[in-house]
């Protein structure tokens, strides 16, 4: 099968509090998605679904077997896709951070 681009079905935003700073500030938003994975190297659109400077990409991926492994995850500012690196196929936790 080959990689393509996954629509999440549920994202969340959170913007994350500061009780201080030292130099100029910059604000910080969370996102959480929720995405069925196909294949290896399936991708999300960054810019659509995760506005702002993407600083960070966690993702861990369930399997059919309710089996669990982190996914690495990279970004490629050729495109703006956060690629889900691995083979694993299922549904994908990604939490991604980003300087708004």
């Amino acid at each position: 099968m080959t990689a393509a681009a996954l629509t999440p079905t549920s994202v969340q935003k959170t913007y994350k509090p500061s009780t201080g700073t030292v130099g100029t500030p910059v604000r910080l938003v969370e996102y959480f998605a929720v995405i069925t994975k196909a294949t290896q190297a399936d991708w999300v659109v960054g810019a659509t679904y995760f506005p702002g400077t993407i600083i960070n990409c966690e993702g861990y991926t369930i399997d059919g077997s309710s089996n669990g492994a982190v996914d690495p995850i990279t970004y490629a500012t050729s495109g703006d896709k956060v690629v889900l690196s691995s083979s694993n196929v299922g549904t994908e936790y990604l939490r991604v951070t980003c300087l708004e």
